[in-house]
């Protein structure tokens, strides 16, 4: 004969830790929205840029520029969210670069 499985056992803090979840990433893709924009938006921007460094016959590296995006988020932001925040921002600096050579 074969025993039954266990009776699963209702868990109340489970119930609330998926909600709690659930309403969470919704905070997040509400944001994730956001950024999206927003990067877009920093995208037209470099687009611009690209195009008058092309006319003044400027370099697409201003080191002293990007030094001063670092700088400001080390003064505005603590350690740890400079640290989670510069990698990213390198990121699309990087990206930016790359678009202000085409």
């Amino acid at each position: 004969r074969t025993l039954a499985k266990p009776a699963r056992v209702f868990c109340y803090m489970e119930v609330i830790m998926n909600k709690e979840i659930l309403e969470k990433r919704e905070i997040i893709d509400s944001v994730d929205s956001k950024i999206f924009d927003l990067l877009l938006e920093r995208l037209d921007a470099v687009n611009s840029i690209g195009f008058l460094k092309k006319q003044e016959g400027l370099p697409v590296l201003d080191q002293e520029r990007e030094n001063a995006i670092y700088a400001k988020i080390d003064a505005r932001y603590s350690m740890v969210e400079s640290a989670f925040l510069k990698p990213i921002y390198k990121t699309i600096i990087t990206e930016s670069k790359k678009v202000e050579e085409l």
